[in-house]
């Protein structure tokens, strides 16, 4: 897994401790708070998707953790 991917999972992981489950975030949120460039941030969420970390909305404009997710990002 890459620090960019390992940023967005402790990123969404937090959000899930202080809201709730499932630490769900706008995706522009996401690429404002993380101090990567859009493309690489864009790039993170896709694998982070097709590896069953995360899951979007059916608009694709929001992400938030699965519970493997929540697992890797305590792994972190």
């Amino acid at each position: 897994m890459t620090e960019d991917e390992h940023q967005i999972l402790r990123l969404l992981a937090k959000e899930w401790d202080l809201k709730g489950p499932p630490g769900i975030l706008d995706i522009s949120e996401v690429v404002a708070v993380l101090p990567l460039a859009p493309s690489d941030t864009l790039a993170a969420l896709k694998r982070l998707f097709k590896q069953g970390l995360t899951d979007m909305n059916a608009l694709k404009t929001s992400v938030f953790l699965t519970p493997e997710g929540h697992d890797a990002a305590q792994n972190t």
